[in-house]
């Protein structure tokens, strides 16, 4: 028991002896971190820049480095194409130095970290949500920007992009008999989306919805009539011009129905 005793006392003595000759872990201020991010930044090892510029922001006694390591700490998210936290990121310094010169470049690569994350046009738009939201916002803010970047070709397609969202839910709503909330989409695509491709669809389809059901077919007049006037090249030219020929009798049958009585 004894000998045991004392080579636990040796082996505790030994322990406490290594941790006594350990160096302290020495914390690198603000200035520090931030020169060893930019040299691996500028190596392109963003990973490793990472926790440097994240400290330099804890440490920061300035808001010109905390502006800095804040955005070089986004720029080493985006690239090394890690969006999803690239976007908070951005967000943040938006948010305290949303007036910096470098403000624009930020909401760019925000954008452009939504836009990276997109998925198919049956999925969550919410990547394409943040994207629009960007760009359009960078547009109204910097047209010179914007159109040095070709956003406008990005909010098109973007805005082409939700629209056809909604269509295809309006239609799914439709097709499985709950009307009301198929209508209520065509009705957002209307009214939101008119530059779009779906926006005749919406049109369309709304005066198909009416046209099959009897003694609404005012309501579907109007639809395709508007849908005409607006564009009489649409694709729906020539069954439009059935569907009111079709309507435009039943009318005329009703109402022949109506005065004989």
């Amino acid at each position: 028991m004894v000998i045991r005793m004392k080579k636990l006392l040796v082996i505790l003595l030994a322990a406490a002896s290594i941790v006594s000759c350990a160096k302290p872990e020495v914390r690198l201020n603000a200035e520090e971190s931030m020169q060893k991010g930019l040299a691996l930044f500028q190596k392109k090892n963003y990973d490793e820049a990472i926790p440097l510029f994240e400290n330099s922001i804890m440490e920061a006694q300035t808001p010109d480095i905390a502006s800095k390591a804040q955005l070089f700490l986004a720029d080493s998210y985006f690239l090394s194409k890690k969006y999803p936290e690239a976007i908070p990121a951005y967000q943040q310094y938006l948010d305290i130095y949303g007036s910096s010169e470098d403000a624009n470049l930020a909401m760019l690569r925000m954008g452009l970290s939504h836009y990276a994350l997109m998925d198919k046009v049956d999925r969550d738009m919410g990547a394409a949500e943040g994207a629009l939201r960007s760009f359009t916002t960078l547009r109204e803010k910097d047209p010179a920007f914007a159109k040095e970047h070709d956003l406008t070709k990005k909010i098109v397609e973007l805005r082409n992009m939700l629209a056809k969202r909604e269509l295809m839910v309006a239609e799914f709503y439709i097709r499985i008999k709950e009307p009301q909330a198929g209508l209520k989409r065509l009705d957002f695509i209307i009214e939101r989306y008119k530059d779009t491709e779906s926006y005749e669809d919406a049109l369309y389809d709304y005066g198909k919805y009416y046209a099959d059901i009897e003694g609404k077919e005012n309501d579907a007049l109007r639809y395709f009539n508007q849908l005409m006037k607006e564009n009489p090249e649409t694709k729906y030219a020539k069954d439009v011009a059935k569907q009111l020929v079709a309507l435009l009798d039943r009318v005329q049958k009703r109402l022949d129905k109506k005065g004989a009585k």
